[in-house]
């Protein structure tokens, strides 16, 4: 039930932050990254990892897309 709500707040959105999930879905990241792991297995939502350097946390942000893929992560 709430892995479909959560793919589609994120088809919706088109992008959204992990913050952004975490405050809407009033989760934390030990709850919700089981979740987006069932997701991106299924291959319609990406993760994409902005690293900002060393001293500041990395940004997390899922997308949405309408033909099946192979389930990546992006570091940039």
């Amino acid at each position: 039930m709430i892995l479909s709500t959560i793919a589609e707040y994120v088809k919706n959105a088109g992008r959204v932050e992990e913050k952004q999930l975490l405050k809407h879905f009033h989760l934390r990241v030990e709850g919700l990254s089981p979740m987006m792991a069932v997701l991106l297995k299924r291959g319609k939502i990406q993760k994409t990892i902005n690293q900002r350097g060393e001293k500041l946390p990395p940004e997390i942000y899922y997308s949405w897309s309408e033909k099946q893929q192979i389930p990546m992560l992006t570091v940039v």
